[in-house]
């Protein structure tokens, strides 16, 4: 009886270290249990070596800076992101840097009527902060293509323009295949939905 009894402790000692390694080698980014205390795997502390994905994200946006126009401005866009440093500028945080590049259409309101396309190229800082959810800062320049309205500022018109663009965000991953975006700063407030490729 005591052989059977020490047999099945070693059983399940060998089982549990078992399970305990095969848990160590899983990839930082595989999907799982997140850790509620954001220090599991894919998290702000996580430091391994991480792989990010390309993303295109559409987007409806309320533009601030247009608000002097009359009416409530509103723009639809897209974005194409691309992962330039998949771990980031710090080594021992989870971070990443891209650039997004992508186009929006700005529509004025009522008093004068008007509309443009922006051209932005934006570089994305991001902090992972758990598998699912991360925050960034963007900031970026935007070509604008003005037509349909008048389009002056301290008695310069033109056609042709260019703005800034700098924006904090945060990203949640709903499934693995839809991420829910939201950005606030300059130009505006903007709601998306990303897709990872």
């Amino acid at each position: 009886m005591r052989s059977f009894v020490l047999a099945a402790a070693l059983v399940c000692a060998s089982l549990t270290a078992t399970s305990a390694l095969a848990d160590e080698d899983k990839p930082a980014s595989s999907s799982g249990s997140l850790d509620p205390s954001l220090r599991g795997p894919g998290s702000l502390s996580d430091a391994s070596p991480q792989r990010r994905h390309p993303m295109i994200s559409l987007f409806v946006g309320f533009p601030a800076g247009y608000f002097g126009y009359g009416g409530v401005p509103f723009s639809v866009g897209g974005r194409y992101l691309q992962p330039i440093l998949h771990d980031g500028f710090v080594p021992t945080i989870n971070d990443s840097f891209s650039v997004e590049i992508g186009a929006d259409l700005y529509v004025l309101g009522a008093s004068r009527f008007g509309a443009a396309i922006g051209i932005p190229i934006e570089l994305m800082w991001a902090l992972h902060f758990s598998q699912k959810f991360a925050g960034y800062l963007k900031l970026g320049a935007a070509l604008e293509l003005r037509f349909l309205g008048d389009w002056c500022w301290g008695g310069f018109c033109s056609a042709i323009g260019a703005g800034i663009v700098a924006q904090l965000g945060i990203m949640y991953r709903l499934t693995d295949t839809i991420t829910l975006r939201v950005e606030l700063g300059y130009p505006g407030l903007k709601l998306g939905l990303g897709f990872p490729l």
